[in-house]
């Protein structure tokens, strides 16, 4: 896909309609989670502009009232991270497994992203990674189960 060039009809009119037309980056991990991610490709960046948020979904929290079920991802721009508080997911003991959310504050047991501002920009064409961290024991009550890790891009 070509970036595309003026003159347009207002400065501002790129940013506009990337910000009206681009959806977030999404990785979908499906099925039950059992282990880690490693390095584990989003794709390449479409829109020159910067990382302004990165959160997740989880049909199923999971549940173990006994140990710690959580899992947490860190994305990369060209290998480098771009956050410097990791997005959290963890079931909090006797809750029942449920859909969960880092995109509010309003679950129990979440943490939200926080982006590093000195390596959030990206150029047309950076690959983006993810690596998610999952924590467990042998054998949780209920397994955690469908991710969703989104990126957002606000555009330059």
């Amino acid at each position: 896909m070509d970036q595309k060039v003026g003159p347009y009809s207002s400065p501002g009119a790129v940013k506009h309609w990337a910000a009206m037309l681009t959806a977030p980056m999404m990785a979908l991990i499906s099925g039950e989670i059992t282990a880690t991610v490693c390095n584990a490709a989003l794709g390449a960046v479409n829109v020159s502009g910067s990382i302004k948020a990165v959160w997740l979904s989880v049909e199923e929290s999971g549940k173990d009232d006994t140990n710690t079920l959580s899992f947490t991802v860190d994305v990369k721009i060209n290998g480098t991270t771009c956050l410097t508080t990791q997005p959290i997911i963890a079931h909090v003991s006797g809750e029942a497994s449920t859909n969960k959310t880092t995109k509010t504050s309003l679950d129990t047991g979440v943490t939200q992203s926080v982006m590093d501002a000195s390596a959030n920009d990206v150029t047309l064409g950076d690959m983006l990674t993810y690596e998610m961290t999952l924590t467990r024991t042998a054998s949780p009550t209920t397994e955690m189960r469908n991710i969703a890790i989104a990126v957002e891009i606000e555009p330059a």
